[in-house]
């Protein structure tokens, strides 16, 4: 065989390599490990694992929707380009009891929990997960007692300034004040939040993660948590507009939904926040910028979300319709699968593994003892 028989691996450059694999899939990834020893090394590095991150999460219409159906305790993976289900359970390796909650989904990490039952509703098992890469981590339980709970809301992201991945559990017991505290994927450990949340959520969760805040609607306005100083802040002032509102993450704006005038929900509006100084419970007012006034031709009683495809999930008062609408075609089309049992997420799939991390057949086996 000639010398010049050289696989093509060992002449390409090593940034070259890295802008290809970039490009690909997980699930590729992973196999190109066993290429060579300095693939490896390459793939494995937490430079890497980042650059892969964010090409994917900058990409359009890289993310995909991950349904979570509560009513038949499943998951499923949609992608928003073709509208067809890309996995119909999404090889969900855990039981599904029948208390099971997802607390949220950043970075390819989805944060859940699941009881036994209602008993275990006061402190359940809460697991962080990587469904691409098949890693797990059964994480402690928190250390908020109450007899009675009344309510349980989770949130779940990413502190980019600590670099680290946060769940935040708020209880609530009847007839004393909420209380909360937030587990660090780096310590391992929970702390209590101090002083107490002066709201709690309208929907149940903190479930929006953006640029290290997890917000939702509150009670008397937004309320977000900062996830570096660990601390919540809320009444933080709305725009002008009529319920239902839903905050979202538009292209990294935390943003609200709704409709401007009461008797024209047929016409949605989205508002981008001007300024993150409001969310560090620092004093400073919320001012909003109308970015978006969307009229579908039906409609809208609710806006579930916005992906990075363009596409928002919107829900039809009408016929009772969950559509898609694209703001760069100003297209709706029919999204194919019912939500009334359940909700959706925005899912990109990623590298990322989180200290304690275990491939789940190692992690089943430990539960199992």
């Amino acid at each position: 065989m000639s010398s010049d028989c050289t696989p093509i691996f060992d002449i390409l450059t090593q940034d070259l390599v890295t802008e290809i694999l970039i490009r690909l899939p997980v699930k590729s990834i992973l196999c190109c490990k066993s290429v060579s020893k300095t693939w490896l090394s390459q793939i494995s590095n937490p430079n890497f694992i980042k650059s892969h991150l964010n090409h994917t999460l900058t990409t359009p219409g890289s993310d995909q929707t991950l349904i979570l159906n509560g009513g038949r305790k499943t998951m499923s993976l949609l992608h928003l380009d073709s509208c067809a289900i890309a996995t119909s359970l999404f090889d969900f390796p855990f039981e599904l009891n029948i208390y099971f909650k997802t607390a949220g989904c950043c970075n390819g990490i989805i944060c859940f929990w699941h009881a036994p039952d209602f008993d275990r509703v006061k402190n359940p098992y809460t697991y962080l997960w990587n469904p691409a890469t098949k890693q797990a981590k059964l994480i402690p339980p928190h250390n908020i007692h109450f007899d009675k709970i009344t309510m349980v809301c989770f949130g779940f992201g990413f502190d980019p300034i600590g670099n680290d991945y946060k769940v935040v559990a708020l209880l609530a017991c009847f007839g004393k004040p909420w209380t909360a505290e937030v587990y660090s994927a780096n310590t391992n450990v929970w702390r209590r939040v101090e002083p107490n949340p002066k709201d709690l959520p309208s929907y149940g969760d903190l479930d929006v993660c953006v640029n290290g805040y997890l917000c939702c609607m509150g009670t008397y306005g937004m309320l977000a948590f900062d996830l570096n100083k660990e601390v919540f802040t809320s009444h933080i002032k709305l725009p002008k507009c009529f319920w239902p509102v839903r905050i979202t993450d538009f292209n990294d704006y935390i943003s609200v939904t709704a409709s401007k005038e009461y008797d024209l929900n047929d016409v949605f509006n989205l508002w981008k926040l001007d300024d993150e100084a409001c969310l560090r419970d620092s004093g400073v007012e919320a001012s909003w910028t109308l970015m978006l006034c969307i009229d579908v031709g039906r409609r809208v009683d609710f806006v579930f979300g916005y992906f990075n495809s363009g596409d928002f999930l919107l829900h039809a008062e009408e016929d009772h319709a969950w559509i898609l609408y694209n703001t760069d075609k100003k297209e709706t089309r029919n999204f194919p699968v019912s939500l009334h049992d359940g909700r959706t997420l925005k899912y990109n799939e990623s590298l990322v593994s989180i200290n304690g991390f275990k491939q789940l057949n190692l992690l089943a086996c430990e539960d199992d003892s």
